[in-house]
C-alpha cells in the first residue's frame, strides 16, 4: 500500500509538470467561473461618478440613492452558452467593517456576445455628512464574484440659507433709470453669507435661474455681463448651490430701471419747404441756415397727418448750389455717434458730401459719394490736419442715380469701429483709433472745403444720435426690427392710393399725394359702380376679364422696400390672373393675382425685366376662395431680400427674392405685363388698391387694409 501511495504521487507530480508546460486546460461546458471584478469606472450613485479618493468623495444631496453599475460573467464568451448574472452592492461608514446596509438586483441573462450588464439597486436611509464607502461584486447563480474598491460619499440635505446678492455700477438699483436695452452691464453676485456656495444661478426677468455663475472660492463674489434686451424696470432672480448640489430658493434678488433708447440729438425733416432755414425737430432753438443757393424739392417723406385721406409725402433740401450749416456743433465726434440722412444723388461724376461737421481745416467726418469708386463712403480724418490719414469704408452696394437711399454712417467710441450701412445692409466695419473733437458747425450738403463738394442732389431727414443704433431685431424698437432696419424702410410711404369708388369718367384718383391718376381702359358704365365692399363699405369697380387701368409711370421702386395691396373678389377660377402689378419693359416688376393650376392667391417678381425670366413667388397656405372678398398684402424686404404674403391679415410665408430690379413702367389695376404686352386680366371686383414704399408688417397690415396710415 505504500508503494502504491508513492506511485501515485509520482504519477500526479508528473501530469501537473506537462500541464505547466502546456498552459491551462481549456473549461470545460460545465465548469463554472465567478463573475469579473467591477471597474469601478462604471460605478455610480445617483448617476455621479465613483470617487476612490477619501479626500475627495462624491457630495451628494439626498439620502436615498441609485447605485448602479456594469457587471460581467467570463463563461459565456468561453463556453457560447448565456449565464444569468446579478449585482450585489454594501455600503458602510468610513473606517467600519459592519456594513450599513446591502441590497441586490434581480438576475438578468447575459448571451455569448453581449457585454457588461447595467444593473442597479436603491439605498435608502443614508445618514449625512459622514463619509460612506460602497463597494459591488457580481454574482452567478453558483459563486460570487471579487468586490470592487470602495467609491467614497458624502451626503447633506441641507439648503443653503438665501439667494445671493447682487450689486452693479452700471445699472445701480437707485430708482434711477440708466444704460439702454441692448447696453451691457457689469452684475456682481457675491454669497450673502452663505460660504458653503460654489455657484449662483440667475436669469433676468423670469424665475428660471438657469444661467451659472462660478466664484473663484465658496460664497465669493463673481462678476458677469447682463444685456437687458428691454426698458423699463428689469428684474434678476437668482439662487446659490452649494457643493453638494442643494440649492437656495429661486428668487428676485435685484431691481433695476433700463432708460429707453436715447432719442435723436438732432433730426432736421426738410419738409419746410421754402425758405432758407432748416428745423431741427428735437432742438427748436437750433435751426440750419442756408449757405449758397438752396432750393426745395419732392422728399423720400414727410410729417404724417392723420386723416382719412393721409398724406406722408414731404420736401427734401436740394443742394447742388449750396448747403445748410447751424450755428454750432451737434455732436461729439470724439465720442460715440451716429449720422444718418435719405439722400439722392443726381450727379454720379464727382465726389461729393452729404453730411459733415467742421473742424478748423477739416471735416470731423463726412459721409458721402466717391466717384472714383463709384460708392458711398463714411470717411473720419485722424486729425484736424488736411494732411493727416484718414479711415474710410467704400460701400459694395452700387449707387442707383437718382434715387432715394438711406445711408448710415457709425462711430463706435468703446470698440474704436467706424461701419456704413446703406440701405439697411452694413457696408463694412474699419477700425478707428484717432477719434478727435470737432465744435464747427454741423452741414447738410457740404463738407469742408471748395464748394465743388456740395451735394449734388437732394437730403431729406437728417438724424443725428450721440449713440450707435440697433442692429440686430430687438424688443427696444416699436417693430422689433433693429434699428438700422427701421430707418431704412420707415416710414411706410402711399406711392399711390385708389379707392376706386368712381362713379364715372375716365380715370381713378390717387389718394395719395404722389398724384398717380388712373386711366380706365374699358367702359366706365360697366366698371365704376359696382358691388359693395363690406370690409371698407364703399363702392368698387368691377371688371369683366378685358377692362384694366393703368397710370402714366411708376409708383414705386421694385428694387427697395415697397409693399402693394387691395381688396378682390375672384369670379373667375378658370385662368390666372393679375389684381395690381408695376410694369417693366417685357414683365411685372411685381404682380399679385390668382394661379388657376393650383387655385391660390400669389405674390411674385421676376429676377430681371425679361421675358422667361425666373420668378420668385409666395403662394398662400389655403385655396383661394372666389365669389367673396378677401384683402391681399404683398412686402418685398430689401434688407432681408424676401418677399411676404398676407391673406386677409393673416400671413402666409416668405420666399427669396431671386434678382432685383426696378421697374419703371405703369402700375397696373387689373392686369399685368407680359411678352405681349397686357395680360392675365381680372375678372371680378377691386377696391382700395394701393402700393406704399417701405414694409408694412404685422398689424399694420390691418391699417392699410382699412385705408388708416401704417403706424
Amino acid at each position: 500500500m505504500r508503494r502504491s501511495l508513492t506511485r501515485s504521487t509520482a504519477a500526479a507530480a508528473a501530469i501537473a509538470l506537462v500541464s505547466s508546460l502546456l498552459g491551462p486546460t481549456p473549461a470545460l461546458a460545465d465548469e463554472n467561473r465567478p463573475p469579473d471584478r467591477p471597474d469601478t469606472a462604471t460605478l455610480t450613485a445617483r448617476g455621479e461618478a465613483c470617487s476612490t479618493d477619501k479626500a475627495n468623495p462624491t457630495l451628494l444631496n439626498s439620502t436615498e440613492l441609485t447605485l448602479s453599475g456594469r457587471f460581467s460573467d467570463p463563461d459565456p464568451a468561453a463556453t457560447g452558452v448565456s449565464q444569468q448574472i446579478k449585482a450585489e452592492f454594501e455600503w458602510a461608514l468610513e473606517g467600519s467593517e459592519e456594513a450599513l446596509g446591502r441590497s441586490e438586483s434581480a438576475y438578468i441573462a447575459q448571451g455569448p456576445s453581449a457585454g457588461p450588464q447595467s444593473r442597479s439597486v436603491t439605498a435608502r436611509d443614508l445618514p449625512e455628512k459622514v463619509l460612506i464607502g460602497y463597494r459591488a461584486r457580481a454574482h452567478d447563480p453558483q459563486a460570487a464574484g471579487e468586490w470592487s474598491e470602495r467609491c467614497w460619499i458624502e451626503i447633506s440635505t441641507a439648503k443653503p440659507a438665501s439667494p445671493p446678492t447682487v450689486t452693479s455700477e452700471d445699472y445701480p438699483s437707485d430708482n434711477r433709470f440708466h444704460g439702454a436695452p441692448g447696453r451691457p452691464g457689469e452684475f456682481t453676485f457675491d454669497g450673502n453669507g452663505v460660504d458653503t456656495a460654489v455657484a449662483y444661478y440667475y436669469s433676468l426677468d423670469d424665475r428660471t435661474c438657469s444661467t451659472l455663475a462660478e466664484p473663484d472660492t465658496p460664497g465669493g463674489s463673481v462678476t458677469v455681463t447682463i444685456v437687458p434686451r428691454q426698458d423699463g424696470p428689469r428684474t434678476i432672480s437668482a439662487r446659490s448651490v452649494d457643493a453638494y448640489g442643494n440649492s437656495s430658493e429661486c428668487k428676485a434678488v435685484y431691481r433695476f430701471l433700463v432708460a429707453p433708447p436715447a432719442d435723436p440729438v438732432a433730426h432736421f425733416t426738410l419738409d419746410e419747404g421754402a425758405g432758407d432755414t432748416a428745423a431741427d425737430a428735437m432742438d427748436p432753438t437750433r435751426t440750419a441756415e442756408a449757405a449758397g443757393g438752396i432750393d426745395w424739392t419732392r422728399g423720400r417723406a414727410g410729417v404724417q397727418e392723420w386723416g382719412y385721406d393721409y398724406r406722408l409725402e414731404g420736401t427734401a433740401a436740394s443742394t447742388a448750389g449750396g448747403a445748410l450749416r447751424t450755428q454750432a456743433s451737434v455732436v461729439d465726434t470724439g465720442g460715440t455717434f451716429t449720422v444718418s440722412a435719405w439722400l439722392r444723388l443726381d450727379d454720379t461724376g464727382r465726389d461729393a458730401v452729404a453730411l459733415s461737421q467742421d473742424g478748423e481745416h477739416v471735416s470731423g467726418f463726412r459721409l458721402g459719394y466717391d466717384a472714383d469708386e463709384e460708392a458711398w463712403y463714411f470717411a473720419v480724418p485722424n486729425g484736424d490736419d488736411p494732411a493727416a490719414a484718414e479711415t474710410r469704408i467704400l460701400s459694395t452696394a452700387s449707387v442707383r442715380s437718382g434715387a432715394w437711399t438711406q445711408v448710415t454712417g457709425m462711430h463706435d467710441a468703446e470698440t474704436g469701429e467706424l461701419s456704413l450701412y446703406v440701405d439697411g445692409a452694413r457696408q463694412g466695419v474699419a477700425e478707428h483709433d484717432a477719434p478727435w473733437t470737432t465744435e464747427g458747425a454741423f452741414v447738410l450738403g457740404a463738407g469742408y472745403g471748395p464748394e465743388a463738394s456740395n451735394w449734388p442732389g437732394a437730403v431729406d431727414h437728417v438724424t443725428v444720435w450721440d449713440r450707435t443704433l440697433y442692429t440686430e431685431d430687438t424688443p427696444a424698437t416699436f417693430s422689433g426690427r433693429s434699428e438700422i432696419w427701421e430707418w431704412a424702410t420707415r416710414p411706410v410711404v402711399p406711392e399711390g392710393v385708389w379707392r376706386l369708388n368712381e362713379t364715372q369718367g375716365p380715370t381713378a384718383d390717387d389718394g395719395s399725394d404722389h398724384g398717380l391718376d388712373a386711366t380706365l381702359h374699358g367702359d366706365p358704365a360697366t366698371v365704376w359702380n359696382g358691388e359693395m365692399n363690406q370690409g371698407t363699405w364703399e363702392t368698387t369697380a368691377r371688371l369683366d376679364g378685358s377692362a384694366y387701368l393703368s397710370t402714366e409711370g411708376p409708383a414705386v421702386r421694385t428694387d427697395t422696400g415697397f409693399t402693394a395691396s387691395a381688396w378682390v373678389r375672384l369670379d373667375d377660377t378658370g385662368r390666372d390672373a393679375v389684381f395690381l402689378s408695376q410694369s417693366g419693359g417685357h414683365t411685372d416688376g411685381f404682380a399679385l393675382g390668382y394661379d388657376a393650376s393650383d387655385e391660390k392667391w400669389f405674390f411674385e417678381t421676376a429676377a430681371q425685366d425679361a421675358s422667361g425670366a425666373t420668378v420668385s413667388r409666395v403662394s398662400s397656405d389655403s385655396l383661394a376662395s372666389s365669389a367673396q372678398w378677401v384683402h391681399l398684402t404683398g412686402t418685398y424686404d430689401h434688407v432681408d431680400g424676401t418677399l411676404a404674403l398676407y391673406v386677409d391679415r393673416v400671413f402666409q410665408g416668405s420666399v427669396e427674392r431671386q434678382g432685383s430690379w426696378n421697374a419703371d413702367g405703369p402700375v397696373l389695376i387689373g392686369a399685368g405685363t407680359g411678352a405681349e404686352g397686357v395680360e392675365r386680366h381680372w375678372t371680378g371686383g377691386i377696391g382700395l388698391a394701393q402700393v406704399h414704399q417701405g414694409v408694412v408688417l404685422g398689424d399694420e397690415v390691418g391699417r392699410i387694409s382699412m385705408g388708416y396710415p401704417p403706424v
